[in-house]
């Protein structure tokens, strides 16, 4: 389980950078779509609409990070007040269900990628089938994550004993 670990951490800063080039990506097409506007009267058709959908892939790839870093939503106040144990517990009762949850998103991601293929984006003349790929990409990337949070749960807890 090390090695699968130190594997997700490296896929991790990978997929955080390619996020971040996306990002930024996105915050010079917009700047550059602002300058020409107000300085030239003129204006890309495509720049909104590519700007929104690097954003969204940004969002997708830096999305196992959150998982890893332990940075997702939870209601620390309420879980805080189980022991170690319980809160190992639940701790694993959460991420099973966040795999289910992203089994789900990553299979109906893959309907939507089908379903698409033939149908193109207005402006880009993109498959509408690239952005909802994100869908897939975010989910697999959180899934790889789950069964580390989990081995680190369970790992802290027989720590704790």
């Amino acid at each position: 389980m090390d090695k699968y670990a130190a594997f997700v951490k490296k896929a991790n800063q990978l997929l955080l950078g390619i996020g971040i080039l996306f990002l930024l990506a996105a915050v010079v097409i917009t700047a550059v779509q602002v300058f020409t506007r107000n300085v030239f009267s003129t204006s890309f058709t495509w720049a909104e609409e590519i700007t929104r959908y690097m954003v969204i892939f940004a969002v997708y790839f830096a999305s196992g990070t959150v998982v890893y870093m332990d940075a997702n939503a939870r209601v620390d106040i309420f879980y805080r007040m189980f022991s170690k144990k319980m809160q190992c517990i639940l701790s694993c009762v959460f991420y099973l269900l966040t795999a289910v949850f992203l089994v789900v998103m990553g299979y109906y991601g893959y309907i939507y990628v089908a379903r698409n293929m033939t149908i193109w984006c207005a402006s880009v003349r993109i498959p509408w089938a690239v952005p909802f790929s994100a869908l897939i990409i975010g989910a697999g990337n959180m899934l790889l994550q789950v069964p580390v949070k989990m081995w680190q749960s369970i790992k802290e807890m027989k720590g704790m004993e």
